[in-house]
């Protein structure tokens, strides 16, 4: 019997990797305002620290993100430590859409993927993405769905 886990894997792999170089190719993210706040952890929250967080799509020649699209975060950290890391999605009004924690435990740097997809299409408007590291947001990026 087939699995069908891991091409699933893979194409969203493929997908994120796609989105990744998409935006450094550019030299500039489409409908990105990336408002980034601050990255360091208070202290005794361990030693992993948030570097950079990039939000991304599929590639398409519009390069605009789409009510239908799947916007993924790429969540880049440093350090060394057993870390709760969350992204809570909101919409503009503050409504929480999403929210996922992954407990990392990295060893220098590591990437921490998360997601949001809609079939039925997201509402036009202002969304952000609010990285958390043990329960206290240090970064955050802004979106435009159109």
């Amino acid at each position: 019997m087939r699995s069908f886990v891991q091409p699933r894997l893979l194409a969203r792999a493929a997908a994120l990797s796609l989105a990744v170089l998409a935006a450094g190719a550019c030299g500039k993210k489409a409908q990105d305002t990336s408002t980034t706040s601050g990255g360091a952890i208070a202290p005794g929250n361990g030693s992993v620290q948030v570097a950079d967080v990039t939000l991304g799509r599929s590639v398409s020649a519009d390069k605009r993100f789409s009510p239908s699209d799947t916007i993924f975060a790429s969540v880049h950290t440093t350090g060394s430590a057993q870390t709760n890391l969350a992204a809570r999605w909101t919409f503009q009004d503050g409504q929480v859409v999403n929210e996922r924690t992954e407990s990392i435990a990295p060893s220098g740097d590591a990437y921490t993927e998360f997601h949001i997809s809609k079939p039925s299409g997201w509402p036009a408007g202002k969304y952000t993405l609010h990285v958390l590291v043990n329960g206290q947001e240090v970064q955050t990026k802004d979106f435009t769905v159109k």
